[in-house]
């Protein structure tokens, strides 16, 4: 029910006023009203009165309809205009369509006011919810920039930590990354003097009058006993970001405030670097906008003093590459391909009995929630606490693994390793007590796949590929635990060898065309079919496509098949323009993968323009919703199909979103109306009404509407009484071969041949 909503009524007569407040209360839109009958009362009342919408007669005295229109459309584009008139013109209608309006209702039909209403506001939300995306995505283009610099200084680090060897030379380059791709204008490396008690900034980059004076600045650190004098201070006593996001702030504290904010600086942030837990140092930059860092911006600058910190870590014992290639720079666990070639050492280092050992995978349940809860940072560092207890649990790193995105894997050389056992060990241990995260007691659980050498496989790869294949089909059906077996991998197979054989029915021609008739409801003579693709399986028989149509389109070979069902019902045709039965016209589906070709447009008219003429040829059909996945530039495709002749047919319509201004817009001939509208014919008036409202809207646009589905003569006999132009459905026929469907079309003529005959002299 709507409520609080404001109508403004452009009529001459109070009682007509009255009389459609009260019809939209009757149904469920309740509203006050202000009835205007000039234009000066009418431009007042849309600046004063602020209407949701406008209900307006064509012939006001004095002040037309469409020049109330007109000045709707320009001082208040979100007011819906509706056209509630005694009689209006067909062309008059169409152009006020055309101009603004949104819908017509005749005072003769009040029934449809409700509706128009309805849907008109339903447009009108819609449209803001559009506009206030647009704003949010300008928004967010804006911080996505600043996001995209900052992971390009994210991967500028990640590259220079791979490819400088030397400690002075990585952090002055992470110094220059800063400023000249983060778009900081000031960067500074501040080291911890080795008693630890003071920082002095060591390099640093940005205009000479920015820096002028850092090498004399000392920042005195913290013990933990008393507070932070500054921000690089706060930095390394805490081990994590400190951010200062306007230095016209008092907190957080900040060394020599004053001189920052005379050089222009607004907002600061300090990035500790730390070696074995030791703190090395802090990277500060300094930025001349305020609030210039998003979350996201900081969970960047998070990986990077992460990796910068890692880098430093390992270069002191000269092994950077060699563990940057090798371990997780995150759990400080080997990757996959070092754990697998361990496991593969271990693996021949002796005579392994049948049993033994055993590959188990684990994944950290729900790790995503976490993220989304508490942030990236949180869920990092959970997967870094179940990492450190399972060192602690196992005491030798060489068996440990981590695989990326929450799983880790682990061999157990014994021979007796049970899952259950496994599970119960995992549930002791690691995942016992609650992790204490940055003031959290955050719960985890997890997920196991085991693969066992010999049978599951001969060689480290295999065994963790398996156990991983096993903590895939446990986490899709609920098991908290699955050994691997080889049926986990049936449902991919199967997939693959349909595709295979779909590709093979290409090549051999095992497609066919049937077809439908589409039926004149007012002749009762088949005007067109729709060509319909099916299967013929050597092994199974005749598929019907819901079998294989949707493999044929994620695999992209709709397009292939598309093309030979085109040059098909194109033969068909020229064979049945030659044999004289007809004239018919063929109605051929197109997918949207097809359209979003370049060279569409070209291929359909060469391939279509071969049986055109004497009433025969080839019509288009697309799905509603595949029209709308790209409306601009499947229009401009339509309209050079439907200059050059072609009729286009939207199908299934109703079962996506359109609206009358979009309709409008569209090249299209023909509308034809879903089957699960039909179905519900006679004997549901919702079904009715919608249908009525389908037919008048094609109609009021000039377009041929085809009903889909008809099985009954009472739903013929009723769609005949709304003026429905065609009839498609089991009433009339299944779909049937070729050679069925020139039969059909050959009845008719037979009879006109029988009745020519009996007049001729």
């Amino acid at each position: 029910m709507q409520q609080g909503l404001r109508v403004l009524i452009v009529e001459e007569q109070d009682a007509e006023a009255e009389l459609a407040a009260r019809r939209l209360a009757g149904g469920g839109v309740r509203c006050s009203h202000l009835r205007v009958d000039s234009e000066g009362a009418f431009r007042a009342a849309l600046s004063g009165y602020r209407p949701h919408f406008i209900l307006s007669d064509f012939a006001v005295p004095g002040f037309e309809g469409l020049q109330a229109l007109d000045i709707a459309s320009r001082e208040a584009p979100d007011s819906p205009f509706i056209f509630l008139s005694s009689a209006v013109g067909e062309e008059r209608a169409i152009l006020a369509l055309r101009r603004g309006a949104v819908d017509y209702v005749l005072k003769s039909n009040p029934a449809r006011l409700v509706p128009a209403v309805q849907r008109a506001l339903r447009e009108v939300r819609e449209r803001v919810r559009r506009r206030n995306a647009e704003r949010q995505i300008r928004q967010s283009e804006q911080r996505l920039r600043r996001l995209t610099r900052a992971l390009q200084l994210q991967s500028g680090v990640n590259a220079a930590v791979v490819r400088l060897t030397g400690r002075d030379e990585l952090l002055r380059e992470a110094c220059r990354l800063a400023l000249q791709v983060g778009g900081y204008e000031l960067a500074v490396v501040s080291l911890v003097s080795p008693d630890g008690l003071t920082a002095k900034p060591w390099c640093w980059l940005g205009s000479e009058d920015d820096t002028v004076g850092f090498g004399d600045i000392q920042f005195p650190l913290s013990n933990g006993t008393e507070e932070d004098t500054s921000l690089l201070a706060r930095s390394l006593r805490t081990g994590e970001i400190a951010y200062c996001a306007d230095l016209n702030q008092s907190e957080p504290p900040v060394h020599d405030r004053n001189a920052w904010i005379s050089h222009g600086f607004k907002s600061i942030v300090a990035l500790p670097l730390t070696v074995d837990g030791a703190r090395l140092g802090v990277l500060t930059l300094a930025s001349r906008d305020s609030n210039f860092l998003s979350d996201e911006e900081l969970l960047l600058l998070q990986d990077i003093v992460a990796s910068l910190s890692f880098a430093l870590q390992y270069r002191r014992h000269e092994q950077v590459a060699q563990l940057l290639a090798y371990f997780d720079q995150l759990t400080g666990l080997a990757k996959r391909a070092l754990f697998c070639e361990r496991l593969d050492t271990l693996l021949r280092s002796r005579t392994v009995p049948e049993g033994g050992p055993t590959v188990v995978a684990f994944d950290v349940m729900h790790l995503s929630n976490v993220n989304n809860t508490f942030g990236r940072h949180v869920g990092d560092l959970l997967l870094q606490r179940v990492a450190d207890r399972l060192k602690h649990q196992f005491g030798d790193d060489e068996s440990l693994g981590y695989l990326d995105g929450g799983t880790f894997v682990f061999v157990l050389p014994q021979t007796q390793t049970t899952a259950e056992s496994v599970t119960a060990l995992l549930e002791g241990t690691v995942f016992r007590e609650a992790f204490h995260i940055e003031g959290r007691d955050i719960r985890a659980s997890f997920k196991t796949g085991f693969a066992r050498f010999p049978v599951d496989g001969a060689d480290g790869s295999t065994l963790v590929q398996r156990a991983e294949a096993a903590l895939k089909h446990a986490k899709e059906s609920g098991e908290q635990y699955l050994h691997y077996q080889i049926q986990m991998h049936s449902a991919v197979a199967e997939r693959l060898a349909l595709e295979h054989r779909l590709r093979i029915a290409l090549d051999e021609h095992q497609f066919v065309l049937h077809y439908q008739p589409q039926v004149n409801i007012t002749t009762g003579r088949i005007e067109s079919v729709e060509a319909l693709l099916r299967w013929l399986d050597p092994q199974h028989g005749l598929m019907h496509p819901a079998h294989f149509l949707p493999l044929l389109e994620s695999s992209g070979m709709i397009v292939a098949v598309g093309e030979w069902v085109l040059q098909q019902a194109v033969e068909d045709c020229l064979r049945w323009r030659a044999s004289r039965l007809g004239p018919v016209r063929i109605a051929v589906n197109v997918s949207a993968q097809q359209i979003r070709r370049r060279v569409f447009v070209e291929q359909f008219l060469s391939a279509a323009n071969a049986c055109r003429g004497e009433g025969f040829g080839i019509d288009m059909e697309i799905t509603e919703t595949g029209l709308l996945l790209d409306v601009e530039g499947a229009s401009r495709k339509l309209r050079d199909l439907r200059a050059a002749g072609m009729r286009i047919a939207i199908d299934d319509f109703g079962t996506g979103y359109s609206s009358l201004g979009l309709l409008s817009q569209l090249p299209v001939d023909l509308l034809k109306i879903d089957r699960s509208f039909i179905s519900g014919l006679p004997a549901d008036p919702a079904s009715a009404t919608l249908v009525s409202s389908i037919i008048g809207l094609a109609s009021a646009f000039n377009l041929t509407t085809v009903a889909e589905g008809v099985e009954t003569h009472e739903q013929f006999d009723l769609l005949r009484r709304l003026k429905c132009d065609h009839s498609q459905g089991y009433l009339h026929s299944r779909p049937v071969s070729a050679k069925d469907m020139e039969r059909m079309l050959l009845a008719p003529v037979r009879k006109s041949s029988q009745r020519a005959a009996a007049t001729r002299p």
